[in-house]
């Protein structure tokens, strides 16, 4: 089984209500990405989770070129995606090394509208985190 990087409250719920809401905002992230940003990272075991302001999200196992001390890495590792929508209705992405549980890139307070965009940045082979031709 994957241990997953991120706290129990974000991941998990007994509450009916943020339950059905984590859903449909999981639902309305994954539909807003679209099948070709998901295949593009490699994106595996979707599921719909509360996030991280418990207003509902989208986490996902991902593909991703690592930063090392010496540049960008080689091989991809798998990364732990939680997109998650906050109390003012704009989305955070937050990207952990399921591994050691490091942070590997987190954007803040995005509209929907940029999501694919900022998603698609974490896809990159460069000197940089996240790609400046999709994100700046």
């Amino acid at each position: 089984m994957i241990q997953i990087p991120f706290t129990a409250a974000e991941l998990f719920t007994d509450d009916p209500e943020v339950r059905e809401r984590a859903a449909h905002i999981g639902n309305y992230f994954r539909q807003a990405l679209g099948p070709g940003i998901l295949f593009s990272l490699g994106a595996r075991e979707l599921r719909a989770v509360p996030g991280t302001d418990q207003m509902g999200g989208l986490m996902f196992i991902a593909s991703i070129l690592p930063m090392t001390q010496r540049g960008r890495g080689q091989a991809a590792r798998r990364m732990a995606v939680m997109i998650s929508l906050t109390a003012l209705d704009l989305i955070d992405v937050e990207v952990r090394v399921l591994r050691t549980g490091s942070v590997h890139a987190k954007i803040d307070e995005i509209t929907i509208d940029r999501l694919g965009h900022a998603v698609l940045a974490l896809d990159y082979d460069g000197d940089t985190v996240l790609n400046p031709r999709y994100w700046n």
